[in-house]
């Protein structure tokens, strides 16, 4: 796995002008009170796998890289890693359709079984004659990422269609759709979020690869990303947790539920052959684009696509919070090259 000259020099030239010895002391000082380190080996050790191992100051700290070997460490993917391989196998021109969730829902409509309707194409009365069906609805930003953008309105109240089309309008949340709603057993865990799955895939021309599965998790917002206060758990190939929960951003990891109680480490994906035969399936449809990260909800008929991400977003497990002390780079390794 190697990563192009040009690439790394961006890199450094980018980890130069954010550089804070102040900020970075204060993280391997953390990193070391949780890791029962000296600060001062931490913080060479941290500033060593940024140079020389691709490693971002974040990516040492979110992965456990105090309490790994540097053979275990090397197992982990990185931010610039997976980016590098994003760009490399994608074409980034093709993948304009992922970044638009307009253009993403017309393209892969087979497989979104939700209303929604786009507020630059339909007018306040169709905008109305949507929330009389669906008074709750998403309001979306259509280009945005990581949870933002992403709204939750109560229409019952609404009395002037056309004030209130423009104010959605000026918001920029052109994109509405009607609420999904999930499995009940999903709905037991967190019932005021739709807890996504997501799965990362690669196309290799024949196979569709499941490389990287994931159960997010939220705490009663419109969205279950870090942003909105959510975690997430790794799962194996089954679709079952790996272990504890953990957001990555801290130290704190859930064996259940921090609202309704229900387990994190026994938790199944319900319907997982589902979930499987349609990733198999939207993992094909673009082959210029053959490494995606795919959110999808499951409901009680079944799985729901929600948005595919081209650059799919890092997600590895916690030492501290499964044990587990291996990433899922030799995944990627024994299926790709770039």
């Amino acid at each position: 796995m190697q990563i192009d000259v040009k690439a790394r020099a961006r890199y450094a030239v980018n980890r130069l002008k954010r550089f804070s010895p102040t900020r970075i002391w204060a993280l391997a000082r953390k990193i070391g009170g949780e890791h029962h380190k000296w600060t001062l080996p931490v913080f060479v050790d941290m500033l060593w796998w940024a140079a020389f191992h691709d490693t971002a100051f974040i990516d040492y700290y979110e992965a456990d890289f105090a309490s790994l070997t540097p053979k275990e460490r090397k197992t982990f993917m990185t931010s610039l890693i997976q980016h590098h391989i994003a760009v490399s196998v994608n074409d980034a021109e093709v993948a304009e359709l992922f970044a638009d969730k307009r253009r993403f829902l017309r393209r892969f409509a087979p497989y979104v079984h939700r209303e929604w309707i786009d507020l630059e194409e339909v007018g306040a009365a169709e905008l109305q004659a949507f929330c009389e069906r669906n008074p709750i609805i998403i309001a979306k930003v259509p280009i945005s990422r990581e949870g933002h953008g992403v709204f939750r309105h109560d229409t019952t109240g609404v009395t002037d269609w056309e004030a209130y089309h423009a104010e959605l309008v000026g918001n920029g949340q052109l994109l509405v759709e009607q609420p999904i709603v999930q499995h009940p057993y999903l709905a037991e865990y967190c019932a005021g979020t739709v807890n996504t799955t997501r799965v990362t895939t690669y196309f290799d021309g024949t196979t569709v690869h499941r490389l990287v599965m994931v159960q997010k998790f939220g705490r009663g917002s419109v969205s279950d990303q870090f942003s909105w206060g959510g975690f997430f758990t790794m799962l194996d190939d089954d679709g079952h947790s790996v272990g504890r929960g953990h957001s990555g951003k801290n130290d704190t990891f859930y064996a259940v539920h921090p609202d309704s109680g229900r387990s994190i480490i026994d938790y199944q994906v319900p319907l997982w052959d589902q979930v499987e035969a349609l990733t198999d399936k939207i993992g094909r449809e673009v082959p210029e684009v053959p490494y995606v990260g795919w959110d999808i909800a499951v409901t009680a008929d079944g799985p729901e696509l929600i948005e595919g991400n081209w650059i799919p977003g890092l997600y590895e497990s916690r030492v501290l919070a499964t044990g587990i002390r291996t990433g899922t780079r030799p995944r990627h390794e024994a299926v790709m090259t770039w």
